[in-house]
């Protein structure tokens, strides 16, 4: 039993990791009034009315904290669950702390706009690298800003640190029969559409890849009221890479408190073992 606990903490660890290096390869309170994300007659807008609505249904925050329940599915078939909890200091830090048994911290995750720092307490090794090393030699223009909208329902334009005024200019709008569809192409070709409801709240999120086949996928599901907002508690993002493996990640929000005074600590005890980027991406492979 203990070695099976060991092993399944192991899997967790790795697939955290795997989580964080996935989301970036492109990484309040409940009401119990679930708002509908489909269905209701759509109001027709103007273009201009769109991004009117758009602008004012943003979700606004300077600090983010969340209690997480995600799981994993592999495409190897392997798959794995746990808690987590995540915070976000707005365009400064986002830290995820996996939390599998108890409360007690296996790992935690922290992302700059500059950088990206893993610690494994039951294996006892970090890294340190450049956010940027993460993508590799892949052509997409993302950076941690447009993670960060990710994980927090936004529009973003690609490689850019936030959203000028003139987004009419930047995006190619069209309605669809339930919502609208915004699109842009980054300066490497890479394709992004952000799809909306007849709410116009930001459902669903693509990237597609251009010389590579690859497809990430958001979707935002089951909007609460939190601080006289909306977020989505569901989000589901999957990857398919251009080799046709195939990854979904699956997040449970609750606990969701905005603007809360807020501590990211992120301390390496010094008999940590250093690893590299390289090194976690090969543990990866071998699950």
């Amino acid at each position: 039993m203990k070695t099976l606990i060991q092993n399944n903490m192991i899997l967790l660890q790795r697939v955290a990791v795997c989580c964080v290096l996935i989301l970036a390869f492109l990484n309040g309170c409940r009401s119990t009034r679930e708002i509908s994300t489909t269905g209701g007659a759509l109001t027709l807008k103007t273009e201009a009315g769109f991004y009117n609505a758009l602008k004012e249904q943003t979700f606004q925050y300077n600090t983010l904290t969340a209690r997480i329940q995600f799981e994993v599915a592999l495409s190897n078939g392997n798959s794995a669950s746990s808690r987590a909890q995540l915070k976000i200091r707005k365009d400064d830090k986002l830290q995820i702390s996996v939390q599998p048994l108890l409360g007690i911290e296996a790992l935690r995750a922290e992302l700059t706009p500059d950088s990206i720092k893993i610690v494994n307490r039951l294996n006892r090794w970090f890294m340190v690298d450049a956010f940027d090393n993460i993508k590799g030699g892949t052509e997409i223009d993302f950076n941690f800003y447009n993670l960060q909208d990710i994980f927090t329902n936004r529009l973003f334009l690609p490689g850019e640190t936030s959203l000028p005024d003139n987004l009419r200019n930047l995006f190619r709008w069209e309605q669809t029969k339930t919502g609208y569809v915004v699109r842009t192409t980054d300066r490497n070709g890479q394709h992004y559409a952000f799809t909306a409801d007849a709410n116009v709240r930001l459902c669903e999120t693509e990237i597609k890849g251009s010389s590579s086949p690859y497809v990430l996928n958001c979707n935002y599901s089951n909007f609460r009221p939190t601080n006289q907002q909306f977020f989505p508690v569901n989000i589901k993002i999957s990857l398919q890479t251009e080799d046709q493996a195939q990854y979904a990640l699956s997040l449970q929000f609750s606990n969701v408190e905005v603007d809360a005074p807020l501590e990211m600590n992120f301390v390496i005890p010094a008999n940590y073992q250093r690893v590299s980027l390289q090194q976690i991406l090969q543990s990866i492979e071998m699950l």
